[in-house]
Formats: C-alpha cells, structure tokens, sequence
C-alpha cells in the first residue's frame, strides 16, 4: 500500500529531524527558527503516531499496549465488534447498495436486447472461442442424444396429435387443394397419356371390333334392317374395321384435346372430381370410416424405426456441418460436401431450416416491437429471479464474512480500505505541523508582542 510506506517514512523521517534539531541545539546553541522548526516537527510527530495507533487499534493492539489495560480495552475494535459490524455490512448491501428499487433501476436503464444481439453476432462473426466452446458443447449434447428412445418419443406424441385431429377435414382440404396445383396437372396428363397407351393396344382395338360387330348386329333386328345393312355391307358402307379405327381416332382426338387447359371439357371433368370429394366428405358414414381407417393404420404402423433412420442421418449431418462452419482446409471441405452428396435431401432441410432462422434473426434486428417484448420478458424474468433469491442477499454476505477468521477479515479490510486509512495517517502528520506552526506562532505573538505592551514586560 503506498499510502503506508509514505506514512511510515514521514514517522522515521520526523523522528530523525527532531533528534538531528536536538543535537544541533545541544552543541551549536539555538535560534528562533530552529525553534519554531523543533515545535512543528514534534506536533507533526505526534499527530503520525496518535493516528497510527488508531488505525492500528482498529485491527489488533499497538505495541506495548498491552499493559496500559484503560487503553488496551479500546483496541482490536473490528475483532471485538464483529458480529454487529458483520451484520451492519450484510445490511448495507441489502437494504443500499443492493437493494431491490436500486438494482431494478439500475436494470431498467440496460437495453438487454440489442445487447444480446450485438453480442451474438460478434461471436458468430469473429468465430469466438466462446462460439466454438459452444458448437463443441451442441455437438456433444447432440451425440449423446439416444436416438430410439427419441424415436419413440417422436412417434407417440405424433400418434396422439394425430389421434385427436379429424384428419377427413385436412384430406378434403389437401384434395381441395392438390386439385389446382400444378402437380395435379402434371397427374392428370400422366393419366391421359396412360388411356391413350390403353386405347391403342392390339387388344383394345380387337375388343373395339367384336363391340363395333355385336352392335350392327343387334341393330339388325328386323327383316327389314337385316336388308338394309346387307345391302350397305355388300357395296362396303359398313364395315367394322373402318368403324373402329374411326372411334379410336375421335377417342385420341379427344384425349389430345383434354391435354389442353382451356379444354372445356377437361374443366367439367376435374370439376366433377372435385365436387365427388366434397360431397364424399360431407357424409357422416365417409367420416366414420375414415375415423375407423386412421385408428387402425395408428395401431398397426410404426414409424419407430423409420424416425430412427431419420433422426441419425439429420444429426450427422448438423453435427458435421457445424464443425465444418470452423476454419478448414479445402481439401477438408471437399471432403465433407462429398460425404453429403448422397444426403441431399437432409442436407436441403437442414439448409432450409437455417436459412429461415437466419432470416427470422434479421427480421428480428429492426422489428421494435417484438424487441420490446423480449426485452421486457428478460427484465420480468430477472427480476423474478432476484425476488425469488433477494432473501438470501444478507444471508450470503453474513455466511462469507463469518466463514473468514478474525486474521482473515482484517486482511480483507485492510486490502479494500487500507491505503485509504494509512492515507489518514499522512493527515494527521500534516495537520499537526500544520496546528504546531500556528500555534507556536499564535504563542510567541502573545508572550513575545502582546503581554509585553500591556504589562510592560520582556520575557
């Protein structure tokens, strides 16, 4: 402590002075300057020493003192006081410096939120140490996941979510919707293209001919008819093959035509589907058996294993990539995209998901409000906690200050305020050259100026 060794110098030094003064009077005689440096010095002695046994006293007895017992009983103040002093500091911290308006204020003034931000973002970029304490302790966490007990877990809330949910109304609505998308297009003309390979096979066109045969001759049911188609076969006005390859014509012209969206036809078609499905929803029996299905499919299926599978290949993929995010070589990194290339559809969710974390982050940064409400959140939570805690404020600052022996305690105030007590030391000394100046000034003026003129003496 500086204060200290200045105060314990300026002791040693007043105490040479006032011997060296001494000496000088004894052998040379004495001078009213030498005088008046003899009384400042020694009152700035003793203003040193009286207050280096104060502050002594407060720790322990100053040498000697011992066997003065009126003085003795004033000293080892701290020692003798320190269940009230332990309990006025535990006080002080609680009810002042810590209390519960102070720190709430003090709270209030941080904006927890932009903070949180700014320091997420500065880890991220900088690739901190703390960033990479965390990567490493997500990976691990992750790693240590069991993955079939997760499974399970996975599957029997999905089970029960789906147990309570009327899946008829979701399956109306997903028809209702896949009916004007583009992939139900793309269906419907897969469709098409399928009828059209049916219609013109040998098989069909055979079946087209018997169908084409069976019906002039049921036409023919009469004499008269039988006639008639005769004489048109005879001069060949009817003949069945060209009748078939005339259907299957207007059949393919037909089908094209479907192909077409603006087709008015293939309007009515899908319109019809789409109306079969409303009204196939709207019946209590269609539900009830849909209902039936869904608890039986609940039953029988599980997708344990499935989830399984999933879960290890999505935590292979993030824990990879995380480690990855790090500074490596590019032989490293075109090591690990290959690993991921047969993976390509986890690694696209697993990208999807951080692009729109990444997005909802920036969307955070200038959204005010929702900032206000997380920073209030943060706010009300701490001072829950602090609420929940404050009781054992005092309780904790007792418990550590009576965990310290009185040896210990001591050093632990002397190393707080200790400079700035030895710091009292160097006022007294300065004081009390300063109140011997003045009064061996204020004494030689009255018996050396004032007492001669009035008793007309000389002293």
């Amino acid at each position: 402590m500086k204060n200290k060794r200045i105060a314990d110098l300026s002791v040693i030094s007043l105490t040479l002075l006032i011997i060296i003064i001494t000496i000088i009077k004894i052998n040379f005689g004495s001078s009213q300057w030498f005088e008046m440096l003899s009384f400042v010095a020694e009152a700035a002695l003793v203003g040193a020493i009286a207050d280096w046994f104060a502050i002594t006293a407060l720790f322990e007895k100053p040498f000697l003192v011992g066997k003065l017992p009126i003085i003795a009983s004033h000293t080892a103040i701290i020692t003798k006081n320190r269940e009230s002093i332990v309990s006025a500091v535990a006080y002080m911290v609680e009810n002042e410096l810590l209390s519960k308006k102070v720190l709430r204020s003090k709270i209030e003034q941080i904006n927890m939120i932009d903070g949180l931000i700014n320091f997420v973002d500065k880890n991220i970029s900088t690739r901190s140490d703390l960033y990479e304490e965390l990567i490493e302790y997500f990976i691990e966490k992750i790693n240590s996941v069991d993955t079939i007990e997760f499974a399970g877990f996975l599957e029997s809330h999905l089970k029960q979510k789906i147990e309570g949910t009327d899946i008829s109304d979701y399956l109306n609505k997903s028809i209702s919707y896949g009916i004007q998308s583009e992939e139900f297009k793309k269906i419907f003309n897969l469709i098409l293209d399928s009828i059209v390979e049916y219609v013109n096979r040998g098989a069909t066109k055979n079946t087209l001919e018997k169908f084409t045969n069976d019906l002039v001759k049921k036409e023919a049911n009469s004499l008269v008819m039988e006639r008639i188609i005769g004489i048109l076969k005879s001069v060949n006005a009817i003949n069945a093959s060209d009748l078939t390859i005339s259907i299957l014509e207007q059949i393919n012209k037909t089908l094209f035509n479907l192909k077409d969206e603006r087709n008015l036809l293939r309007y009515e078609i899908i319109e019809k589907v789409r109306l079969l499905f409303d009204k196939i929803y709207t019946k209590n029996e269609v539900k009830s058996d849909i209902e039936k299905w869904k608890i039986e499919m609940l039953t029988k299926v599980s997708i344990q294993d499935d989830l399984n599978s999933i879960i290890k290949e999505v935590i292979e993929v993030i824990t990879k990539k995380e480690v990855y995010l790090c500074n490596n070589s590019l032989e490293q990194r075109n090591e690990f995209e290959g690993d991921m290339f047969f993976k390509k559809d986890i690694t696209s969710v697993v990208t999807s998901i951080k692009a729109q974390l990444e997005k909802s982050w920036n969307e955070l940064k200038n959204d005010y409000v929702n900032k206000k409400i997380i920073d209030e959140f943060i706010k009300e939570s701490i001072f829950k906690f602090i609420e929940a805690k404050y009781k054992n404020v005092g309780l904790l600052v007792k418990q550590v200050l009576n965990n310290m022996d009185d040896e210990s305690l001591n050093n632990f105030i002397k190393k707080k305020a200790g400079n700035e007590l030895h710091g009292i030391r160097l006022n007294g000394c300065i004081i009390g050259a300063l109140f011997g100046g003045v009064v061996f000034g204020i004494t030689h003026l009255i018996y050396d100026l004032i007492l001669p003129n009035i008793f007309n003496l000389k002293f």
